[in-house]
């Protein structure tokens, strides 16, 4: 038996490879984002997905970042370091794309009413 922290089932890389994962959907959603709402939304749809773009890539950068910070603590000292700003990035990149939906919908829905 062994005093490590962790198992041996690579914990700390499954949760790199899904922020990993999460970070390259946000930037997804954030190109599909400004490639279909520019007609409509024009300026509005190219600043709020070059702003989501933006979270992605931060979170993206933050996840590779955390996932060292994690392995060198949990090899060292028997700690885990915080991951708020991580899910904070994220959060922000989604709730830009219900603020863009919801001004699309509007939008929308305004132009086939009038």
């Amino acid at each position: 038996m062994t005093d490590a922290p962790f198992g041996a089932g690579l914990q700390p890389e499954r949760t790199l490879l899904a922020w990993r994962r999460t970070s390259l959907a946000l930037a997804v959603g954030a190109m599909i984002t400004i490639r279909l709402g520019a007609p409509t939304l024009g300026f509005a749809a190219g600043i709020i997905g070059i702003v989501s773009l933006g979270f992605a890539a931060a979170a993206y950068a933050m996840s590779t970042t955390r996932y060292r910070r994690v392995h060198l603590e949990l090899t060292a000292s028997h700690t885990l370091p915080g991951a708020g700003t991580q899910v904070a990035l994220v959060a922000l990149g989604v709730v830009l794309f219900g603020v863009l939906a919801a001004a699309w919908v509007i939008v929308v829905g305004l132009d086939r009413i009038l």
